[in-house]
């Protein structure tokens, strides 16, 4: 491919190849090495930890292991001191004739099944491994577009060596227990407003940021909250299309005010509200309150696209003559450490609707590029682009 097309037909190919094929590909051609990092860099999920990262389907992940070196083998005599025997020592456990040595290693993941690994140098520390591999992989590029960027560390104080001047244009953000805020140098103005945001709730004032404001799919996360819940007010003042609270704690009493606050009409047609809960029991009686009161109401609600709660009512409660406000249950699968969620949704939405789509949901998305585009953009440069031959 390096010498049968042009450099115009050479930049399709790649710039729309999986960025993991892409990796491998261009590391056994240093033709295509010169340039590429100029060309975009398309993915769809990259998720960047304190020991990890994570592009599309492949994680690469540094993991402290063991080895076992029996007497026999000629590193045994190169082991520490702190595990050699003396006379008068005594040892408890395995048997001195096995050096169990310990090491770190960067192992490969593909969907979470483990496909290789590769051993870090003694002399070598994991995270300076680590930020040479976030260099390799991210570093250099001059346009990396990413549908979901998600970030994840572990403790309060938490360096992440990433590339000098790295700058990512994202669709969605996902900054799981920490303040989003940290994390804006990383992304490119042209990002905003996000389509998706997802953030842990940390306070009021999260809600003041122009940048919550403006997202499209707002996904707050109440873990955090013990015993707790976001105040009642500030869901009220949130403007965006879509809003989900992950871990939602709100009490039947505050889903009644915000049914009637709904219904006073002060949210427009297509506004969604998802308070996402675990077993399946605790929303069912939810309904059941809420039946007492809006039986009139119930619907089945068949042009509705939803995954619903089985043995829970709906209900379709007119606002005016131009709005009805849906009131229903969703089945969210296992999510969050093989736990079955369910959710309270409420959904505006126009009096003589056509069927109404589900709802937002913080996922990887569709792909960037159709495989089948791979083959049109080949032909296309292949027939269409000027020749680099003499």
């Amino acid at each position: 491919m390096t010498y049968n097309l042009s450099y115009p037909g050479q930049r399709c190919i790649i710039e729309f190849l999986e960025a993991n094929k892409r990796i491998r590909l261009v590391s056994r051609s240093p033709a295509l090495q010169q340039a590429e990092k100029s060309i975009p860099f398309n993915l769809n999920h990259v998720h960047i930890a304190s020991d990890a990262l994570t592009l599309n389907n492949i994680s690469m992940v540094i993991i402290p292991t063991t080895e076992q070196i029996p007497e026999n083998d000629p590193r045994y005599e190169s082991r520490p001191a702190e595990v050699r025997m003396q006379l008068g020592f005594i040892r408890s456990g395995h048997s001195d004739s096995v050096w169990h040595r310990k090491f770190k290693e960067v192992v490969f993941f593909r969907n979470r099944e483990r496909i290789a690994s590769r051993p870090i140098p003694e002399n070598v520390k994991d995270y300076i491994a680590l930020e040479k591999l976030n260099q390799i992989m991210l570093g250099g590029r001059k346009d990396i577009r990413v549908n979901t960027l998600e970030l994840q560390t572990y403790g309060s104080r938490v360096i992440l060596r990433l590339p000098e001047g790295l700058n990512l244009r994202i669709n969605g953000l996902d900054t799981n227990t920490v303040d989003f805020k940290y994390y804006l140098p990383l992304i490119d103005a042209s990002s905003f407003p996000l389509k998706k945001l997802k953030i842990p709730f940390l306070g009021s004032e999260a809600f003041e940021h122009p940048i919550v404001q403006n997202s499209d799919c707002l996904t707050i996360n109440e873990l955090l909250l013990i015993n707790d819940t976001i105040p009642l007010n500030d869901i009220r003042k949130l403007t965006n299309k879509t809003v989900v609270i992950q871990h939602s704690k709100m009490r039947i009493e505050e889903m009644m005010t915000l049914i009637r606050n709904w219904l006073s009409g002060e949210k427009s047609i297509g506004t969604t509200l998802m308070l996402e809960k675990y077993f399946v029991p605790i929303n069912q009686a939810i309904f059941r309150s809420i039946k007492e009161t809006y039986e009139e109401f119930e619907d089945d609600l068949e042009n509705v696209e939803e995954n619903f709660l089985p043995n829970c009512p709906r209900f379709c409660i007119p606002i005016n003559n131009m709005s009805n406000l849906l009131v229903y249950g969703v089945d969210r699968g296992i999510v969050n450490n093989n736990r079955p969620a369910s959710a309270f949704v409420m959904k505006v939405v126009a009096t003589n609707p056509e069927v109404i789509p589900g709802n937002c949901q913080f996922e990887d998305g569709a792909p960037l590029i159709l495989p089948s585009m791979i083959f049109v953009l080949f032909a296309f440069s292949y027939f269409c682009a000027p020749s680099t031959s003499p």
